[in-house]
């Protein structure tokens, strides 16, 4: 069954295609992550090699690759297990050789804890297809300290897509090694050109949505939120979850906001508020943080089921 769309417009613009279930859902995100994967992938055919410009405009950086950004959550968790399962149609759309992983968000814990989005995406995908382990880039979770464990991750993304590195948003702290070399990488490329090159520009990003609104690992109440124009320039930040007494490490807003498609996968009744107030409530991203996902010059889409839709109005 073709999903019910929904449009938005203005400053949210959007697309929200309502979807009859669950196992519906996890099918059309399955095909849409293949097509976007695929895009990148006709976009850097030497013919038509327009992806080295992809997000100029806005100071993003495509990579010559494709790449997706990972999220957590049990949605997720079905799409991983459909796009790599041999009977579905999805796992040969993908030239998993070709593919650069990247996680949006991971749980303060090791890499194999119950807890973490890595093991997660590990156990139901990765471990079942063939994908370099150079192309898999995940948070370091089990470092003692979630700051450094973000430098690290901003580290790996500055060099992943060839980003500029005197962004200000501060070297490593005191003790930390790296910060003369970055120094001396931002004149090289300031040299060669690559002034703008501030931004990742994810060809995907998959997003879920809590029960209160939070997405990735921005809660309600972060000071990334209120912060996101203001403070440093940050690829990825540390961040304390008081609801959950403990620390988390996310990519921050901007780097959601230049990706090339945002796809929020949301489904079950428990979601319906949340999802409500987010679309079509008043613009408090400071309350319900995924109102903060709107992408600078790339696609938005919301996958709901019929549960998760059903406080909506537009969808009536």
């Amino acid at each position: 069954m073709e999903g019910q769309r929904v449009s938005g417009g203005g400053p949210r613009r959007r697309e929200v295609r309502i979807l009859e279930d669950a196992v519906e859902l996890t099918r059309a995100a399955a095909a849409e992550v293949t097509a976007a994967l695929a895009l990148h992938r006709d976009a850097w055919l030497p013919e038509t090699a327009s992806g080295a410009a992809s997000g100029a405009a806005s100071g993003a950086a495509a990579a010559p690759f494709p790449s997706i950004a990972l999220a957590g959550g049990s949605t997720p968790r079905a799409l991983y297990r459909l796009l790599a399962d041999p009977a579905a149609p999805f796992r040969a759309r993908v030239d998993w050789q070709a593919v650069h992983f990247f996680w949006g968000d991971e749980r303060h814990v090791p890499p194999d804890h119950p807890d973490s989005n890595f093991r997660m995406a590990r156990e139901a995908m990765l471990d079942h297809v063939q994908v370099p382990a150079a192309h898999v880039h995940r948070i370091a979770g089990e470092e003692p300290d979630a700051a450094r464990a973000a430098r690290l991750y901003e580290r790996e993304l500055i060099e992943a897509f060839g980003l500029r590195r005197d962004r200000g948003n501060g070297k490593d702290a005191p003790g930390d090694d790296g910060a003369a070399g970055d120094v001396e990488a931002a004149r090289d490329a300031e040299a060669a050109g690559d002034a703008a090159r501030e931004w990742p520009r994810f060809d995907l990003v998959l997003l879920g949505l809590g029960e209160e609104g939070h997405t990735a690992s921005l809660f309600p109440g972060s000071p990334l939120l209120a912060d996101e124009q203001r403070g440093p320039r940050r690829l990825a930040a540390a961040v304390w979850v008081e609801k959950l007494h403990t620390w988390r490490i996310t990519l921050t807003p901007p780097v959601l906001d230049h990706a090339t498609t945002v796809i929020f996968l949301v489904s079950g009744a428990a979601k319906a508020a949340a999802l409500a107030a987010v679309l079509e409530g008043e613009w408090q991203p400071e309350i319900y943080p995924a109102q903060v996902v709107a992408p600078v010059d790339g696609r938005l889409l919301w996958l709901v089921d019929r549960a998760a839709a059903a406080q909506l109005r537009s969808s009536s």
